[in-house]
């Protein structure tokens, strides 16, 4: 099977490239990242936040050191966060029923019916615990300042993968590119390590590659619907 790469598109007009493609995949595999959600009103991370990037935010070292301002900045997260809907992108590929491998933490894919997401960077509205590992909601956040773990004492943090911290379930998702036979690849450029070795893994093995940039609330829909 040849390799495809199809960078950047964003027009209906494509649908002519990437049907054939998709109509022939036995085992596609579907890797979201923050532009799926832009759509729903989401930010991504190279916005800002009171002035602040929101990637140099997140970040274990800013958690650590200035914890009220971190929760400050994911409160806002919540309140805001938490009155998004997906969008037709992300019920597309809910109503398709595949797997989907996502960097967002926003938890839209699971909102739109989702069953089969691997969410790689956690999940936006959970608290863990950094000692015992309790999981509590989100909403706890609103309770404190910084909010503290009711079984051990110890400060809560946002159940996601901060900067320099591993993604999880990676190995789950290498063995899903080995079993794929087409990768759409939806609002990410899978630059950051280790989710930039899945398009060179791909490449290796002949597995076409479908990346949408823009506009995925009118073109998955379309693409996935034949329309």
């Amino acid at each position: 099977m040849a390799s495809w790469r199809l960078e950047c598109a964003e027009d209906r007009r494509d649908l002519r490239a990437w049907e054939p493609l998709w109509r022939r995949a036995r085992r596609p595999l579907v890797i979201t990242g923050a532009g799926i959600s832009v759509a729903s009103g989401l930010p991504t991370v190279g916005e800002t936040w009171n002035g602040i990037v929101l990637r140099t935010l997140f970040t274990r070292h800013r958690f650590e050191k200035e914890p009220k301002e971190f929760y400050d900045c994911y409160r806002d997260w919540l309140w805001s966060w938490g009155r998004a809907e997906p969008n037709p992108a992300h019920r597309a590929l809910a109503a398709w029923g595949g797997p989907v491998v996502t960097l967002n933490v926003d938890g839209l894919h699971r909102k739109a019916g989702s069953e089969r997401c691997l969410e790689v960077h956690g999940r936006l509205f959970e608290l863990a615990c950094r000692g015992c590992g309790i999981l509590v909601r989100g909403d706890r956040a609103f309770c404190q300042d910084v909010p503290r773990c009711p079984e051990c004492g110890g400060i809560l943090g946002p159940n996601i993968v901060l900067a320099g911290e591993p993604v999880r379930h990676f190995a789950s998702v290498m063995d899903l590119v080995g079993e794929a036979d087409l990768l759409l690849v939806i609002g990410t450029r899978m630059d950051v390590s280790p989710m930039n070795q899945i398009p060179a893994a791909a490449h290796r093995r002949g597995i076409p590659l479908i990346r949408v940039n823009r506009r995925a609330e009118l073109l998955i829909p379309a693409l996935l619907g034949g329309e």
